[in-house]
């Protein structure tokens, strides 16, 4: 008997109007769900919890990305070169790297462009000798001959800190090829393990890293290149550092995902540069006291070392270009670093 209902009230004119008018509803209701979904933007980092890629980090953590419709999913890399190696095989978005590196993508037909930059200054980096070894290699030039652990790329990129390690080893008279390079993960797992295990003689490494290996017992900084007696001599030392890098055709593909990636990254620089540095730490979830105190730190040391805006200034592109002819990086005919460079979307409100 139900059935027959049913099917009488199908045949009813009004009760098919109703129907379809629901149906319609159903429908209208569901595309704005769709609608609603958000974003998905994958980048590439180096890390976790390199301090450079905090902001980057923060984003989620702070709601950014789901205030502008988006949801961002963050993947590590051992390096900067690899994280962007993986974004040109089609794995990411967007990837962060040291801006040095790009001209060498370039020169291998790979056309990539920075879009937003994160760090300014000189670079926080340090060498750190093995504990055992602090009375025997005294200087950076006792380094000769020695093994020196340091974020490695690929076969055919080195990356951005091996750059700037030769750049500063050679101004101490020490040759790149008269010591022995050794590949250590950009994040604290890789950097300790290689002190620890007795890998490498010293390593070349980033705040908070530094101190984290002497609160641990496991070196001595030797040098660190933001004390400026110490970076004196270095060609370039402000140039730009931590970018975020996409390719052309992904920008022209779908623009508008360029303009919410660089949005959300400014809102993150902007609260990171109003932020102290515990409230910073706090965000970023850290569960070891030893490395939030070392971070916390660090930040207190190094309060403007972020680009409140992620904007490119026209006296770091210049020390860049220093910097660039200082450690051998030549572009190809016909081009310049601004040409590296689409930033558009900083420029905007």
């Amino acid at each position: 008997m139900a059935k027959t209902r049913f099917a009488l009230d199908i045949l009813n004119p009004s009760r098919r109007a109703a129907l379809k008018a629901l149906t319609a509803l159903l429908a209208c209701g569901g595309m704005q769900r769709l609608a609603a979904e958000p974003t998905t933007i994958r980048i590439n980092i180096p890390g976790p919890l390199l301090m450079p890629f905090f902001p980057v980090e923060l984003i989620p953590k702070l709601g950014i990305d789901a205030q502008l419709g988006a949801d961002l999913g963050i993947r590590y890399h051992p390096s900067g070169v690899l994280a962007l190696e993986d974004m040109l095989a089609g794995n990411a978005d967007f990837a962060g790297a040291g801006f040095p590196i790009l001209p060498k993508f370039l020169e291998k037909g790979r056309s990539v462009v920075a879009v937003a930059r994160l760090s300014r200054g000189v670079p926080p980096y340090a060498i750190v000798v093995r504990a055992d070894l602090a009375d025997s290699i005294r200087t950076i030039a006792d380094l000769r001959g020695r093994t020196l652990g340091v974020h490695i790329g690929s076969a055919t990129t080195k990356t951005y800190l091996q750059l700037v390690a030769e750049l500063w080893v050679s101004l101490h008279g020490v040759r790149a090829d008269e010591m022995r390079w050794a590949p250590v993960a950009q994040n604290y797992e890789g950097v300790y393990g290689a002190m620890a295990g007795e890998t490498v003689d010293a390593v070349f490494v980033e705040e908070p890293y530094s101190a984290s290996l002497v609160r641990a017992g496991l070196g001595r900084v030797l040098a660190n290149l933001y004390d400026p007696r110490q970076s004196a001599g270095i060609a370039g030392k402000n140039h730009l550092r931590a970018v975020i890098v996409t390719t052309p055709e992904r920008i022209k593909a779908n623009p508008q995902r360029v303009q919410t990636m660089v949005r959300m990254l400014r809102r993150a620089l902007q609260w990171t540069s109003a932020a102290t540095p515990a409230d910073i730490v706090a965000r970023l979830a850290i569960e070891d006291a030893g490395q939030r105190a070392d971070i916390v730190d660090a930040l207190t040391r190094l309060p403007a070392q972020y680009s409140p805006e992620g904007d490119f200034t026209a006296a770091e592109i210049e020390s860049t270009r220093e910097f660039m002819r200082a450690v051998g990086i030549k572009l190809p005919a016909g081009k310049d670093i601004r040409d590296l460079i689409d930033d558009r979307w900083v420029r905007l409100d």
